[in-house]
């Protein structure tokens, strides 16, 4: 089923490409990307990460940069909206948006399954980037045996509605409660067991734009499988390229 869903995924994939580069350049922001708080962040292998995911754990561990986002909106926090958050494991916490040949990227949202994508604006708490859990949709080779699914899971969210999302979300930073585990599953519905603790310390002196977050750069060993990551290999580059280099 694997095999046939990553090739389902990217014919669609190959399909939809023009239509998202389309709307990239549009609305002068990438479809899925829109600009974003990027942070630097330490990830950790959790205190109570079972045995069998030590190894996934500690091949994450290390420095990250850690960029959360709209999906659908680039400034109205008021009308219904998908969040994302993208991290990039990494070596360094060097102020570059360059990745190293060993990077991970592995990418989030506030979207539990495929199918429930259409409503997922509705369920998502958009006014706060520490109040939703997000998935990485659909499942990874991690080395096991069998796939997994990734989920993160803020500890705690604002305690504050007052100012914007990535106002809390700064304020959060400042105070050391900017935290989420990282957790897998063997189903996409759980249960969750933690792999590692992602800790936001501060702002990183990097362009978010200039991110450019591949689902399929997979430098840890971290091997997206299934049919939204084939789907994203076409799609995503056509969302970004197609993007206007001047957009401000």
């Amino acid at each position: 089923m694997t095999a046939i869903g990553m090739a389902l995924g990217r014919a669609a994939g190959w399909a939809a490409a023009p239509f998202f580069g389309a709307v990239s350049f549009a609305r002068r922001a990438r479809t899925f990307h829109p600009r974003g708080p990027v942070f630097h962040a330490d990830v950790s292998l959790h205190a109570t990460v079972p045995a069998h995911l030590r190894a996934l754990g500690e091949r994450l561990s290390g420095p990250a940069l850690v960029r959360f986002s709209g999906a659908l909106w680039k400034h109205a926090e008021s009308i219904p909206d998908v969040l994302g958050c993208a991290i990039r494991a990494r070596r360094t916490k060097e102020e570059t948006a360059e990745p190293a040949v060993d990077d991970q990227d592995l990418l989030f949202a506030t979207i539990r399954r495929p199918w429930t994508m259409p409503f997922s604006p509705l369920t998502t708490k958009q006014h706060d980037y520490l109040a939703n859990d997000y998935f990485a949709v659909s499942p990874f080779d991690v080395g096991l045996g069998y796939q997994v699914y990734l989920r993160l899971h803020p500890e705690r969210c604002s305690s504050t509605r007052e100012g914007s999302r990535g106002d809390r979300l700064a304020r959060a930073v400042m105070r050391g409660e900017a935290r989420l585990v990282l957790e897998a599953a063997k189903k996409p519905f759980g249960p969750w067991a933690p792999v590692a603790a992602v800790v936001l310390e501060r702002d990183a002196d990097v362009d978010g734009e200039a991110l450019r977050y591949r689902p399929f750069r997979d430098g840890r060993g971290v091997r997206p499988r299934g049919f939204v990551h084939a789907l994203r290999k076409a799609v995503y580059p056509a969302s970004q390229s197609a993007r206007p280099d001047h957009e401000t």
